[in-house]
């Protein structure tokens, strides 16, 4: 049999698609007016990101099932992270007109335009490289999730939404979690999670 998109399913990519439903079941909850589950199901996205290579490393693959893997997880994360939040904003957010609606689309092509960029940065330095430089994708999607719970106003999601864009493509180097440092970062989507629950 000739190899196929649908041979290219493995169950060691299963969190990577957790992550991009949970994205997805963010837009719809914002379509249908659900701040609190928009939010929610982000910080989820975010969790499932944050483990899904470990999860992915647990499983013996072959070097193009671990290639796939690798693209994958960016596909979804630009899906995720880079478009899913600036859709959810601009379903959730107040009506605006004039400059601010200007100002707001603006904001919305340069968070994404940054996060994508981001992505295919990491795609091509990540082995030469131990740590993140500029602000990784889910992190800038957490601060945004974590700002809805305050219900912010147009303005302020849009200078949160330029704030963050920069910080993605910005030469910081942010070194990788790991051990107690992994453990207390996931306790920030958690508590972001229960936090948009409990206002259900």
């Amino acid at each position: 049999m000739k190899p196929s998109p649908l041979s290219a399913f493995h169950y060691a990519n299963a969190l990577t698609y957790l992550s991009l439903l949970s994205a997805v079941g963010a837009i719809a909850a914002a379509f249908r007016g659900s701040a609190g589950a928009a939010g929610a199901l982000i910080g989820i996205s975010v969790i499932a990101d944050t483990f899904d290579g470990r999860f992915a490393r647990m499983f013996t693959r072959t070097n193009g099932e671990r290639e796939f893997g690798v693209q994958l997880d960016s596909l979804s994360d630009s899906i995720a992270f880079g478009v899913a939040p600036c859709v959810c904003m601009t379903v959730l957010a107040p009506r605006t007109d004039g400059w601010l609606a200007l100002a707001w689309w603006g904001a919305f092509a340069a968070f994404a335009s940054c996060a994508i960029t981001r992505l295919a940065f990491y795609n091509v330095t990540h082995e030469r490289s131990t740590g993140f430089v500029g602000l990784p994708v889910p992190i800038a999607a957490l601060v945004w999730s974590s700002l809805l719970l305050v219900h912010p106003s147009p303005l302020t999601s849009v200078l949160v939404l330029v704030a963050t864009a920069a910080a993605m493509i910005l030469p910081l180097p942010v070194p990788r979690p790991r051990g107690v440092a992994l453990a207390l970062f996931v306790i920030w989507p958690a508590v972001v999670v229960a936090a948009h629950v409990w206002k259900l």
